[in-house]
Parts: structure tokens; sequence; C-alpha cells
């Protein structure tokens, strides 16, 4: 079996990557595939911030990415793949190395977003981070 993970943020290109492993599901006998959609941690400046307003904003991050990998899970459940869906909140670099292990995942197939030259090279992309974080193979669907 084959086992992918899918790292899901609803961009055109994340969609992309849903379709082209939909694509590519028929050279696979067996194909389970894992969404994954990361949100980052607020910031919070200042100290007037309760933990009860802490908790609901974190339960509002996992209850907007669970609706985000929605629609992956729509477009993986019509084309009869299997598939699950998690979510989690943390740097996403490392979300997704973790979830890889965690998964038992054999590859990784995610979308580019596009940010540009000047953009990239300052903050990096998640997607260059991702190569080098997992050791499996990475599949980049622009």
């Amino acid at each position: 079996m084959h086992t992918v993970l899918v790292p899901f943020d609803g961009s055109a290109s994340a969609k992309r990557a849903i379709q082209y492993l939909i694509d590519f599901s028929k050279d696979f006998t067996q194909l389970k595939v894992h969404v994954l959609n990361v949100q980052t941690e607020p910031v919070i400046y200042g100290e007037y911030v309760t933990p009860d307003l802490l908790d609901q904003l974190h339960a509002g991050a996992l209850q907007h990415a669970a609706e985000v990998n929605a629609e992956a899970a729509a477009m993986l459940g019509a084309a009869n793949i299997a598939h699950e869906t998690h979510v989690a909140t943390g740097i996403v670099a490392a979300e997704i190395g973790r979830a890889v292990t965690d998964y038992g995942c054999s590859a990784v197939v995610m979308g580019t977003r596009g940010m540009g030259s000047l953009k990239n090279l300052v903050l990096g992309s998640v997607a260059t981070q991702v190569v080098h974080e997992v050791a499996v193979p990475v599949t980049l669907v622009k």
C-alpha cells in the first residue's frame, strides 16, 4: 500500500495536488491519502489574553482547518480514494514532518503557492522547508 501525505491549505495549487493524486491513483493498486491542514499558532502581543480566549483561538483554528480539509476529502471521496483528514497547529513544515512519521507515509504530494522570488528569498517557502525536513520523496505540484 502506498501512503501519501497531502498538506492542504485550500489554495489552487493544493487542489491541483489532490487532482494529481486522483489522476494517478489508477497507477497504484492500493493508495491511502492523509490530508493535513496546519494552522499557525496565533501571535499574541501583551498580557491581556485569558487562558479561555487562548483556548477559543486554538479551537477556532482547528475548526477552520477541518473546514478547509472538507474540500479535499470531498474530492478524494468522489474518486473513491481511501483517505483521512488531520488538523494541527504549529510550524507548518515541522508538523508535516511529524505527520509523515506518525502516519507512515511513503511520499508527500503538495502544491506550491508561488510567493514570488523576493518574498521566497527572504522567508523561504514551506515547500522548500518540507523537502529538507522529510526523508521521503516530495512531489511539488504547481
